[in-house]
């Protein structure tokens, strides 16, 4: 009776085992699905921001700003043109761009058992290349 009784607590073992990989995929899947696309917006916006700041010897702030709304819309960001920080410095030919608040994202994981808010304020700052007239 001593081996069967091992053998079945070993596969008892085992299958527990199963179950919790089961469980820790799962779990890893579900939060990478809720997070990533956030912070793949993130990553959009600010690739935005650093783009049109290196190019911004071409355009005016207000064509800037435009760009920047219109970016945000199109990935669903609470921004507006009031969100938006546009710094301009022709003697360093720089330019930084910041949003003023940034935006939150509340996420609730697992059908709301636990809810965690995200914070994101992306920032560029950039050299720009002046055009010789």
């Amino acid at each position: 009776g001593a081996i069967m009784h091992t053998l079945l607590t070993e596969r008892g073992g085992t299958r527990l085992k199963v179950y919790l990989w089961f469980l820790v995929l799962f779990l890893v899947a579900h939060v990478a699905l809720k997070i990533v696309p956030l912070y793949m917006d993130y990553a959009r916006m600010e690739d935005t921001m650093s783009i049109k700041a290196s190019v911004a010897q071409v355009l005016k702030d207000e064509e800037i700003l435009h760009d920047l709304v219109a970016k945000a819309k199109e990935l669903d960001l609470p921004l507006t043109a009031d969100d938006f920080v546009i710094r301009r410095d022709e003697e360093r030919r720089r330019m930084g761009i910041s949003t003023l608040r940034g935006w939150n994202v509340e996420v609730r994981f697992l059908w709301g058992l636990y809810v965690r808010t995200f914070h994101f304020a992306p920032k560029a700052d950039e050299s720009f290349m002046t055009v010789l007239r």
